[in-house]
This record gives C-alpha cells, sequence and structure tokens, in this order.
C-alpha cells in the first residue's frame, strides 16, 4: 500500500490481490481453513482518506453497495486499532472503491489494512509492522498479508506470510461478472475429496517459476480449489470461464472464492485480450500488473 499525509488528511492507496495458487488442505479446531495460496498484489486500488473528527466512526463510500455500517471491514480494524491502542479518537474516513467488491480481490481486507496503516500514521502510534499484521488478522485472515503485499506464499489461514522475490512483472486481464459470491457459503460447500489436483501441478512448481521469471510455466501451475464449488454455485460462471480460458491467455483461474477471472499475457498482448473480451459482454474487463508493495 501508498500512504501520504498532508496535516491532518492521511490517503492511502490499497491494492487488490489475485490468487496465482490457492490450496485449502483442510478445516481447522478453531473453524477456519487451512490453506496454502500465492497471493499477487496488482495496480487496481481503492483510495482511503483518513482524518480526525469530533467522535465516533464515520464511514462513507463510493459504491452504493458496501455497508458503512459496523459489518464494514474498515470499521472493524478501526474498533481493533481502538482496542490496541487506547486510543477512542473521532475518525471519518472516505473509501473510493476501484476494486469490485465480491470479485475474490480481497478489496474489503485491503481497505482493513489501508485504515490500520493509516490510524497507525494519524494517530502517531509507531506500531511495528508486526503489531499491525495482529490487529489485522483479528479483521480478517487476509489482511497481515497486505503489511507485506508483493508476491508471497500465505498458509495457516492466511495470516502467515512469506514474500517470494518474483523476478519479474506480470500483466493481467481480469474478468468481473458484476455479482459476488459469499465466501463463507463457498467454504461452507467445500467438499475435500471432490476435487484432485491435476498433472504435477503444486505451489513449489508457481513459486520456482517466478523466481527464474519463466511465465509460461507460471501461467501452468495456476489453480483454485474453491472453483469448482463457485461454478456450481454461480453456474453462469462457467461460460465467464470457458471465454477466458478460450480467448489467447497463457492461463486463467478463478481469484479467492470468485467471481471474478484472470489471465496472464503479454504486456504487449493486453490491449488487444481486453478489447477481445469486452466484446462478449461478460462483464466488467480490465488490466493490470503485478506490484510489489
Amino acid at each position: 500500500m501508498l500512504l501520504n499525509r498532508r496535516g491532518s488528511l492521511v490517503e492511502i492507496l490499497c491494492p487488490a490481490k489475485l490468487n496465482l495458487f490457492l490450496e485449502v488442505k483442510g478445516k481447522r479446531a478453531d473453524g477456519y481453513h487451512e490453506i496454502e495460496s500465492v497471493m499477487q498484489t496488482v495496480s487496481v486500488y481503492d483510495t482511503l482518506s483518513i482524518q480526525p473528527a469530533a467522535c465516533g466512526v464515520q464511514i462513507a463510500c463510493s459504491d452504493a453497495s458496501v455497508p458503512c455500517d459496523e459489518r464494514n471491514t474498515v470499521h472493524r480494524a478501526v474498533r481493533e486499532v481502538r482496542s490496541a491502542s487506547g486510543i477512542d479518537r473521532g475518525v471519518s474516513i472516505r473509501i473510493e472503491k476501484r476494486i469490485p467488491a465480491g470479485a475474490g480481490m480481497a478489496g474489503g481486507s485491503s481497505d482493513a489494512a489501508g485504515a490500520i496503516a493509516g490510524l497507525n500514521e494519524l494517530w502517531q502510534l509507531n506500531l511495528p509492522k508486526q503489531k499491525l499484521e495482529e490487529i489485522g488478522a483479528a479483521v480478517g485472515s487476509d489482511v497481515p498479508f497486505f503489511f507485506t503485499a508483493g508476491t508471497a506464499v500465505c498458509r495457516g489461514r492466511g495470516e502467515l506470510v512469506m514474500p517470494i522475490e518474483a523476478a519479474c512483472p506480470l500483466t493481467f486481464v481480469v474478468a468481473w461478472p458484476g455479482f459476488g459470491i459469499s465466501t463463507k457459503e463457498v467454504y461452507q460447500r467445500l467438499e475435500f475429496d471432490l476435487t484432485v489436483r491435476e498433472g504435477s501441478v503444486s505451489i513449489s512448481t508457481l513459486v520456482e517459476a517466478l523466481v527464474r521469471n519463466d511465465v509460461q510455466s507460471v501461467s501452468l501451475a495456476f489453480y483454485n480449489r474453491l472453483e469448482h464449488v463457485a461454478l456450481a454455485m454461480r453456474p453462469e460462471l462457467e461460460n465467464l470461464r470457458r471465454i477466458m480460458a478460450e480467448s489467447g491467455l497463457l492461463g486463467t483461474t478463478m481469484t479467492g472464492s470468485g467471481s471474478a477471472y484472470f489471465g496472464l499475457c503479454e504486456r504487449k498482448e493486453v490491449v488487444a485480450l481486453r478489447e477481445r473480451l469486452a466484446k462478449f459482454g461478460i462483464g466488467t474487463v480490465f488490466a493490470c500488473e503485478s506490484v510489489q508493495g
């Protein structure tokens, strides 16, 4: 994330993420699922504007579909920072949404991380990264990743983050069908014996390809354990999946628990591929690149 302060106003650019690989290894005793994922931040950003308020937590959002009350991850983030710091000051936060809501691109988690970092700056808390990650983990499983960002292997319920030194920028085309899918329901419907990973695809295969700048091998190692569940819940996604797979992209898969699909391509081909896909009427189609921070 990128943070800028001007007087009493703190602005944070909060990036989206794509899951290049997502395996679910089982259900934990605490009710969460054990995952193994390669996450990548990309050049699609929400903007948070944070400034003092007389009292309370005031949240406004450019997307009317996003709740601005206690259900919002940013609201939860403020509560957790207040609890950790003992500070109960009023704050006003404006969210300018560009990351599609409910797409599996972790806009809510990124915004929560941005709010935590922004309050750390606004209130001059000087909390170390480890403490920010702990606060983020209390808000949501994907939140700690955004304090590292870039390319990382995430394990546990997502809060154990190991950065990867990826050798090259990657160019993606993303298609969002215009509706979201409940992450909670996708995980509830997951049956582990119904999905067998094909061939030699593994997280180590992908990590090695990223490190050595082997784009073709990267594209062949994409995997998402949750994809078949999302397709069963929303059969109309099959048309999106098929069109993406047949578009000429190097490799395609779903991100997170859906509903967005993405594919990898050469940078020189991205405009043509994006325009070609947009003509199919499959939703919002846009291009982005990997970002390391």
